[in-house]
């Protein structure tokens, strides 16, 4: 983590440190953080890092136990396979139906980008850049749909969805299999087709997400 915090929002500056630890796995689930230990850290007072750490609560990043202890949150099977996959299931496929038909080569173009992307950071091993790639990826979908209410909805559990990206992509240790997977699912969008489209998209959400212990 970057211990130098500028002063000003103090709450959602540190907030912003200890989320980009954990999801470049610096913190790891399970593993205690405390405010005397981050108050220390980034020279501040426990005020702000405990208002941080309710933030991050909130976002189910961390775990907090009254009287007790706070850690960083992990992801169980039954949440991945009855919670997470299904949600991403019904708001990329929802999405989807709604931004295909008015798809250009700019959008394709833009899938590509990061594709491409991918390909790189697959060649470093870099498991943190791909992960927030693979997020990319799936959020051009989201967002070419314009639709507010799905992007709010999306914004929502983003939070878990993306540890769940995290930590997936670190346990796979197989990168070249999700840039593949990732450019079949391309190769069908450009394909026209719609009800395919939808089709590889649920296949591929579910083939992904091997469940995280």
């Amino acid at each position: 983590m970057n211990h130098n915090v500028r002063r000003g929002s103090l709450k959602h500056q540190i907030a912003d440190e200890i989320r980009r630890s954990i999801f470049r796995g610096e913190l790891m689930p399970n593993d205690k953080v405390t405010e005397k230990q981050l108050s220390a850290y980034f020279d501040v007072s426990r005020g702000p890092v405990r208002e941080a750490m309710q933030l991050l609560v909130m976002e189910g990043l961390l775990v907090s136990t009254t009287y007790k202890e706070t850690k960083v949150a992990s992801i169980t099977t039954e949440e991945v396979t009855e919670l997470l996959v299904p949600i991403r299931i019904n708001i990329e496929t929802f999405a989807l139906k709604h931004a295909y038909p008015s798809w250009d080569e700019q959008n394709f173009k833009a899938f590509e980008k990061i594709l491409e992307q991918m390909e790189r950071a697959e060649v470093f091993n870099d498991t943190q850049l791909f992960s927030e790639l693979d997020q990319r990826f799936h959020e051009l979908i989201i967002r070419s749909s314009n639709m507010v209410n799905v992007e709010n909805f999306w914004d929502g559990v983003l939070s878990r969805i993306r540890l769940l990206f995290v930590y997936q992509n670190n346990l796979s240790m197989n990168l070249q299999n999700f840039v593949e997977s990732h450019r079949v699912l391309l190769d069908v969008f450009k394909s026209g087709d719609l009800d395919e489209s939808v089709q590889k998209l649920q296949e591929h959400i579910v083939k992904a997400n091997t469940p995280v212990t």
